[in-house]
């Protein structure tokens, strides 16, 4: 029902075998290009989608393993995110009736097009699901997830463009940030984001949940 396909450049290497040049970090970055081609086409198979969950799943799963191993530096997707904390997550805060994390979330700064409305409802909804309360004012309990967008000058019809997710603690100290980096044609998110907007924001969740804290202490 699909294929993808490309190529990788690997390094030289005086062994008979072409696999020797083959290293974690290129085996993680076709990984992640396989794995954003298959989650840009699924939502495409409405139709088949009950069938097909599961094998987009172990993609995830399949993705998440192999990007262990492979070199920090190594470019992400726009569906696919890397997060790098700034400081420990301190695992519990008290405030939060219920033991669920309160969060707010500011409209995305940057994006083109409708990406400010679209990815904020996005990355809104994501959290929403994974059990995050969200307010529509902080308060001195409230995690904060700031969202920008960076999209660089057209350059042979493409485009790079970057969203970054910054997560901090009540008291505004960054937790660490999440960073998606994709390159696309010139121009092709100047109008609706569609479902580029969930995809991204899909993919961000998970690694914002990684930085805040699993759940908050009940107030007694």
């Amino acid at each position: 029902v699909n294929r993808i396909s490309g190529e990788e450049i690997a390094a030289a290497s005086t062994s008979k075998d072409p696999w020797a040049s083959v290293n974690p970090a290129l085996m993680g970055k076709i990984s992640d290009k396989v794995a954003t081609s298959l989650a840009t086409w699924l939502p495409t198979q409405s139709a088949a989608a009950p069938a097909i969950a599961g094998a987009a799943q172990a993609a995830q799963a399949s993705a998440n393993k192999v990007a262990k191993n492979t070199a920090p530096a190594a470019q992400k997707s726009i569906q696919q995110a890397s997060a790098t904390a700034a400081g420990a997550v301190t695992g519990t805060t008290t405030g939060s009736i219920g033991g669920k994390v309160n969060a707010i979330v500011p409209s995305v700064k940057g994006a083109p097009g409708d990406g400010s409305v679209s990815l904020t409802r996005a990355i809104r909804g994501e959290l929403s699901r994974s059990g995050v309360a969200l307010g529509a004012a902080p308060t001195p309990q409230s995690y904060r997830v700031e969202g920008r967008v960076a999209l660089k000058q057209a350059v042979k019809g493409q485009q790079e463009i970057k969203i970054d997710w910054d997560v901090k603690d009540p008291k505004g100290k960054t937790l660490g940030t999440v960073s998606q980096k994709n390159s696309i044609p010139a121009g092709s998110l100047d109008g609706s984001w569609g479902k580029t907007a969930d995809a991204a924001a899909a993919a961000a969740a998970q690694g914002i949940l990684k930085l805040l804290p699993s759940k908050t202490a009940k107030i007694n």
